[in-house]
């Protein structure tokens, strides 16, 4: 399990999460960099984010890259972005063997090292990033936004989210769009690089078996930030009352029909009826013992596939069903019906174990993985939720079926999807 927590501001906007475990032999290095999710600028950090991990100054090639990676005992680096509700995150993950385990005590230096060329020292030519790599990853950007109305499920899903948020930010996926990735250049990507790292609330996590003392110096004297006003990320809106219910209809060359329910949770994330809102949707539609299963798809047979998903940040609902066309109407009142049951009190003694007993299963499975718990304890951090998993799982223990009926009233309606098939 996790041994010691600390936490440290390394320049104002920056700071340094330390997370002991003699649980795992390798240390993993997280860099997370907050950005807004707007419209002028999450194309441009889609694909910076795959660009920025791909070579360096130092190496300025792949193969050079990856030579440098295998030479630092088979050390792995990856960069992504995620949408966390309405904020865009750069990430950037460095995986290497502890240095206890390798006989080498620079090899902590080293990686942080690798870390800060990565971050630092971009490989650029004429003012931009290398063209060649730039291309490349540009190129598959684009055909990935394409792709994305090839998954049906989740195209519905998307479309959803797009029409029940349609004035708020958090309409925008976080791959962007083709029209504005289009018109990128290696230099204007270098110079919202620029801006990024000069304006970014960040946040550097380090999760293995060290010394927290020695990591911190050795982060202090090895990754340098830029010292100066960062602007943090405004928070998301997330109490919204439908004035009706949006519906939404798309054909598509289909033979299956897919329907999308959103629905507002209207609880923030720092309430103490989250938790037992979170454990509803769970009763409601996460795996086979939940209510959607059980009774939409098993007991009356109207959907192949049916769950539920909450997003903490954005406190919203997504319901999913895959329908035959003609059971449109019965799904979508059914899974209504279900809704309306965790409001009214039809939550059974064994629903609520069950559901306690999946969400705790879980968190306990965290600790087993590196990258899995990294992303649990930002996910907390962000939304100030208990850190200690301990902790946290007794207060899920002490949870009473009147918690979550109570918090699943604040649940409302807004928009539904339907995907049918071409007339």
């Amino acid at each position: 399990m996790i041994d010691m927590t600390q936490y440290f501001e390394l320049t104002p906007g920056v700071n340094l999460h330390l997370v002991k475990s003699r649980k795992f032999k390798t240390v993993l290095y997280g860099v997370y960099i907050k950005r807004p999710l707007n419209d002028s600028e999450v194309s441009l950090n889609a694909l910076l984010s795959r660009v920025i991990d791909k070579v360096s100054s130092v190496y300025p090639t792949q193969k050079e890259m990856s030579s440098a990676l295998e030479n630092l005992y088979g050390a792995i680096i990856v960069s992504d972005i995620h949408k966390y509700g309405e904020k865009q995150m750069i990430q950037i993950k460095m995986q290497v063997p502890g240095a206890q385990y390798v006989g080498e005590e620079s090899v902590t230096a080293q990686a942080l090292q690798f870390i800060d060329q990565i971050l630092n020292r971009p490989k650029l030519v004429d003012g931009g990033f290398d063209p060649e790599i730039f291309e490349s990853e540009k190129l598959g950007l684009i055909s990935e936004v394409e792709m994305r109305k090839d998954d049906k499920d989740g195209w519905a899903l998307s479309l959803c989210v797009e029409n029940m948020s349609e004035n708020e930010p958090y309409r925008i996926h976080e791959y962007g769009n083709v029209e504005a990735i289009r018109k990128i250049t290696p230099v204007s990507l270098y110079e919202h690089y620029q801006k990024v790292l000069e304006t970014s609330s960040i946040d550097v996590i380090v999760i293995g078996d060290f010394e927290p003392e020695t990591m911190k110096s050795e982060i202090e004297n090895n990754l340098h930030f830029y010292e100066g006003e960062r602007e943090p990320v405004a928070r998301e809106d997330i109490i919204y009352h439908p004035d009706q219910i949006k519906r939404v209809v798309e054909e598509h060359d289909i033979a299956q029909g897919k329907l999308a329910m959103g629905y507002r949770i209207n609880i923030p994330y720092e309430s103490d009826e989250y938790l037992p809102a979170f454990m509803a949707t769970i009763v409601l539609g996460y795996g086979g013992s939940s209510k959607l299963f059980k009774i939409v798809r098993e007991r009356e047979g109207l959907c192949y596939t049916v769950f539920a998903r909450a997003d903490k940040f954005k406190s919203v609902l997504l319901i999913y069903a895959g329908v035959d066309f003609d059971k449109f109407d019965k799904a979508e009142n059914l899974i209504i019906e279900q809704v309306e049951a965790l409001k009214s009190g039809d939550i059974s003694d064994d629903e609520l174990a069950i559901a306690k007993k999946t969400l705790i299963s879980n968190l306990q499975s965290l600790s087993d993985y590196q990258n899995s718990y990294i992303n649990y304890y930002y996910n907390q951090y962000l939304t100030k939720g208990t850190l200690d998993l301990e902790e946290y799982i007794e207060r899920i223990n002490r949870l009473e079926k009147n918690d979550l009926i109570m918090a699943a009233k604040h649940f409302e309606l807004d928009t539904i999807v339907r995907l049918k098939g071409e007339e």
